[in-house]
């Protein structure tokens, strides 16, 4: 297709791009809307020509759709790995689209409003390990070697935690102890505070206990 059109050369391109860079691909303007528009139009004329049985015209289209489908959910799939690393690292991408940059502005917010979170707590169990290491005696052996009980970090399923149900796929993200990939209408359980902040987004329903 030319012009500013996108086709399944161009949608081709760009996946082909998209693999072999670790960064995003710079994409033609309103790449996903003309992509998606130009998917449809094909099963639009497979739906006309699929009319009759044995057209070769017919099974040329459904092959191509096929292709065009898969390519580009995994060029979806691509750039949403790129840009979730992008936002644990703290660096912002170059060449987003626009749904890139919504995707990526979510990420950093709910990532900034959580590691937030878990520094408002580290302060306090300095102080408790502080205290307890002044008041409690060391103890000792006969060898004359202090051994010292360090205490261990906290872990997600120690925090107050919520059940929730998820309402739509959520990009994986890193908790404290593991990464969480959320699908929809999976029953998980999340650190409370990181449970409230993906219900007021709409994105959880909180499950009464």
């Amino acid at each position: 297709m030319s012009g500013d059109g996108i086709g399944f050369t161009e949608i081709s391109d760009v996946h082909r791009e998209e693999r072999k860079g670790k960064t995003l691909t710079k994409l033609p303007s309103k790449f996903y809307v003309k992509a998606e528009e130009y998917l449809a139009q094909r099963r639009e004329e497979y739906a006309r020509q699929s009319s009759n049985p044995g057209n070769p015209a017919a099974m040329m289209l459904q092959d191509e759709i096929k292709k065009v489908d898969k390519r580009l959910t995994q060029i979806y799939q691509m750039r949403e790995r790129k840009i979730v690393l992008a936002s644990l690292s703290g660096t912002r991408p170059d060449n987003m689209a626009p749904r890139d940059k919504a995707l990526y502005e979510e990420l950093t917010e709910v990532l900034a409003h959580y590691r937030k979170s878990g520094e408002a707590r580290a302060p306090k169990v300095r102080e408790v390990a502080e205290v307890e290491t002044a008041e409690a005696p060391k103890p000792v052996v006969d060898c004359q070697t202090e051994f010292v009980e360090v205490e261990e970090p906290e872990t997600d399923s120690e925090i107050d935690s919520t059940v929730v149900q998820v309402l739509e796929d959520i990009p994986p993200f890193a908790g404290v102890d593991h990464t969480y990939d959320l699908k929809k209408d999976d029953i998980v359980t999340l650190p409370t505070k990181f449970a409230d902040l993906l219900s007021s987004k709409g994105k959880v329903r909180i499950v009464e206990g």
